[in-house]
């Protein structure tokens, strides 16, 4: 005689199984056999003989499994050591595990993942980290031309499962979060690799590099330091103490702290540059601005500010052009092929220079060398004092060094010289005033102005070798 029962109910309410076992006598070795409710797991209780019963045997177990109809994943194994132990013992055990069913596996679709430093949101810092600067950390994701982006999984096929009594249970197909490619994106292989320089983005599901990086408001805090391969177009300012890095164009539509900003290209600042302690900008093509004040700016194309240029020191290797109410009031410029503008210096008199027709590139290198032959022609000196007190080998040895020295620089210096000149034909062109306080210089020859000039034009005279002045 056999018995069957459901067991008690979990907390659900739904039934967590079946027990089965099979009547023997009062004092024989006994199983009792569970099925959990989703047939996926049988596991026992083992009674042991008691006093002279009979034994708890395997055939009697594999009748038991037979008529419940336990026949898949079976551990058959360990169901007959663990009746062996039971006998032996005489002690009672409980859930022993005869038979797992197989669970199903799913169909995975091939799809693309994106690397975790290009997922969006937050990423904590680190607890090591003693201090953080948190210029430095920027949600702007910028690759070069062939880094990887992403990664293509593999599909894999779903798999049927098997529960313990061997009935077959469906697979399922799993919901994947998955990538398009997009512009400047391709496949290579099983990895997502940019095909130019710029910004990830992961927008509609789509992976694309920008070559462009429009920023929605100011660099500051918010943004961090920017340093972008192609162009920037920020719609708001720049903030004291942000560096701006740019492998094209900047476009700036507010006024701009001039801490460190470099444009390989072109920069454009539709209101004004104001400069902050040391800081500088380096522009590789033309700069565009409405003022600039106390900024200290190198530049290899021309320069165009209609407004006013105040305390700065202004290098350009092209021309500059202010119109005729722009004003330069104080600082120095070095523009090589020229200056134009309403109005030069101010009333108060503030030293206010201008250099053109010189490559300011060269003359710092002449200025360099300059301060260099100062210093060894004062060692130089030094030996040679050394030397009339008295003669020593090695002191001998060092004059001789310096002299060398001292040549191959003065060889350079004359070499510099000859370059340092450009643009003879370079003028500066006032159209409304010029203040007392104003030096002018065309390559290398000065002119001061200790009187107020109304529309005055600078220009060189070389046959004179001098500068003259039209009115």
């Amino acid at each position: 005689m056999h018995r069957v029962k459901r067991s008690p109910t979990d907390p659900g309410g739904e039934s967590s199984g079946l027990s089965y076992s099979a009547a023997v006598r009062k004092n024989d070795g006994n199983i009792e056999i569970s099925v959990s409710a989703d047939l996926m797991t049988a596991t026992a209780v083992l009674y042991p003989p008691i006093g002279d019963g009979a034994p708890l045997t395997p055939e009697y177990a594999a009748e038991l499994l037979a008529r419940m109809g336990i026949s898949s994943g079976l551990s058959w194994d360990e169901l007959t050591e663990r009746i062996l132990d039971v006998n032996t013992d005489r002690h009672i055990l409980r859930d022993v595990v005869i038979a797992r069913g197989l669970p199903p596996v799913s169909e995975h679709p091939e799809h693309i993942v994106v690397e975790d430093r290009f997922q969006p949101g937050f990423k904590p810092v680190s607890d090591e980290e003693n201090s953080v600067d948190w210029k430095t950390i920027s949600p702007v994701l910028v690759v070069k031309k062939g880094d990887k982006i992403g990664s293509v999984v593999a599909q894999r096929d779903g798999e049927l499962g098997l529960d313990v009594s061997g009935k077959a249970i469906p697979f399922t197909k799993d919901s994947v979060q998955s990538y398009s490619l997009g512009k400047n994106v391709e496949r290579s292989g099983d990895d997502i690799v940019a095909t130019s320089d710029g910004r990830v983005t992961l927008e509609s599901s789509r992976i694309s590099v920008e070559e462009a990086l429009v920023i929605k408001g100011d660099v500051d805090y918010r943004v961090g330091h920017v340093l972008f391969p192609g162009d920037v177009v920020i719609e708001g300012g720049v903030a004291a103490g942000f560096k701006v890095y740019s492998g094209g164009s900047i476009s700036i539509k507010e006024t701009m702290d001039a801490f460190d900003v470099s444009a390989k290209r072109d920069l454009i600042c539709a209101q004004g540059i104001i400069g902050k302690d040391q800081g500088q900008v380096r522009v590789g093509g033309a700069l565009k601005a409405k003022f600039i004040e106390n900024a200290r700016l190198a530049v290899r194309g021309d320069v165009e500010v209609p407004g006013s240029i105040v305390g700065s020191r202004l290098y350009t290797l092209g021309r500059l052009a202010m119109g005729d109410k722009g004003r330069i009031v104080g600082g120095e410029i070095f523009a090589t092929h020229g200056v134009s503008c309403g109005f030069l210096g101010g009333g108060t008199k503030p030293v206010t220079v201008i250099n053109v027709g010189i490559d300011f590139t060269v003359q710092q290198k002449l200025d360099q060398a300059s301060a260099a032959l100062r210093e060894l022609s004062i060692r130089l000196a030094r030996f040679q004092n050394m030397l009339k007190v008295r003669p020593d080998e090695a002191v001998l040895k060092a004059k001789e060094e310096t002299e060398a020295k001292l040549r191959a620089l003065t060889d350079n210096i004359t070499e510099l010289a000859k370059r340092v000149d450009i643009d003879e034909d370079a003028m500066v062109d006032v159209k409304s005033m010029v203040y007392p306080g104003v030096v002018v210089t065309i390559c290398h020859i000065r002119v001061s102005i200790d009187e107020p000039l109304k529309k005055a034009r600078f220009k060189l005279d070389r046959v004179a070798n001098k500068i003259v002045v039209e009115h």
